[in-house]
């Protein structure tokens, strides 16, 4: 996947409501989900001295997360990440897996050859910086996009940190820890080399830029 920008703001539910409407007719919900709703769970994977962790907490502008992701608790859609930060611009390298192969992943103990292309790249990296699973992030999301363009509007809700458990990627009846309240959204605008003044003018809230990381919130809340 190419570099993209990505914004991100803490806003409230009333600030959400009023851009829900506001962009009604405009943007068009993600063609995933019900009407662009969706569950993510993703189980993030870091190191025994918790370097991802720390880099990002230390406001380093350029870092990279390994993670599982499952979308409404499926396993007919299993992605390895890898997301590279680098100020606002981001990367992604992603490949599919197996329900099995998750589950062969455990405590570290990566056998590589039953990868292959760019999972068996990404689970290099990881068996050689030795990562292990750290915590569940699961979160709703509601996504937008605008017709043409690589413009992605996501809005974020009922954050929840869980146990590293990899049961919890394939199961919505693992509960975790609530890390924001009810009246928190986390809003993320996406887009390739530029963002339109028209629709920067859509999307514009009164709070400012946040280096807001699901990941740190979430470990921070289980720690």
């Amino acid at each position: 996947m190419a570099s993209r920008h990505e914004e991100k703001y803490i806003i409230s539910y009333r600030e959400y409501a009023i851009l829900k409407s506001r962009i009604q007719g405009v943007l068009t919900p993600d063609i995933h989900g019900d009407h662009g709703t969706y569950l993510i769970t993703s189980l993030y994977y870091d190191d025994h001295l918790d370097n991802a962790l720390a880099e990002k907490q230390d406001g380093l502008p350029e870092h990279s997360k390994f993670r599982i992701r499952t979308y409404g608790c499926s396993d007919t859609a299993i992605h390895l990440e890898r997301k590279d930060k680098h100020g606002i611009l981001t990367h992604k390298l992603s490949a599919k897996l197996t329900k099995e192969q998750v589950y062969g992943m455990l405590h570290g103990k990566f056998d590589l050859d039953g990868f292959s292309g760019s999972a068996y790249e990404l689970v290099a990296q990881m068996e050689s910086q030795q990562l292990i699973p750290t915590v569940a992030v699961r979160y709703l999301r509601d996504a937008y996009v605008y017709p043409g363009t690589d413009l992605r509007l996501t809005f974020d809700t009922e954050l929840e940190a869980i146990e590293p458990d990899p049961q919890a990627l394939f199961s919505a009846a693992f509960s975790g820890v609530p890390v924001l309240d009810r009246n928190s959204i986390i809003m993320e605008i996406k887009y390739g080399s530029h963002l339109p003044a028209f629709l920067r003018k859509l999307t514009d809230v009164s709070c400012q830029q946040l280096s807001v990381s699901k990941y740190a919130l979430c470990r921070e809340r289980i720690i």
